[in-house]
């Protein structure tokens, strides 16, 4: 799945999910970054995120208000895993490395899925509640 950021904003505002297409995401608010945080408490050029396989980063570039995980001031660099809250000067995001089930997902998956060992019928003499 594809990595996305969940930009949370306000409560009054809804959230917007960024889709990640690259492996590396410059963001700030110069124009030459991939993503473009109009922000005054963000830098110029603020912090890189990385996609490498399954792992992702997050590095500070040296920012004048922080980047933050999880509370966490990022002094160089901090690995990310889903559902880390991260921030951008002032700006919240969610990470969402697109590893976990969403609800929407879960009663189609669990419909499919079979234990090892069952066969699902149910054994013979054995009341159930279509009986």
């Amino acid at each position: 799945m594809t990595p996305k950021l969940i930009e949370t904003g306000s409560p009054d505002s809804k959230a917007r999910e960024i889709a990640i297409h690259q492996e590396e995401v410059l963001i700030g608010r110069g124009a030459d970054c991939d993503l473009r945080l109009k922000s005054t408490s963000v830098s110029r050029h603020h912090c890189l995120l990385r996609f490498r396989g399954e792992e992702a980063s997050i590095t500070d570039l040296g920012s004048s208000n922080g980047t933050f995980v999880n509370g966490q001031r990022v002094r160089s660099q901090s690995t990310l895993k889903s559902g880390d809250e991260i921030r951008v000067g002032t700006c919240p995001f969610v990470v969402d490395l697109g590893d976990r089930v969403r609800p929407e997902d879960a009663e189609g998956i669990a419909a499919t899925c079979k234990l090892p060992g069952t066969t699902g019928k149910t054994p013979e003499g054995k009341k159930t509640s279509n009986n």
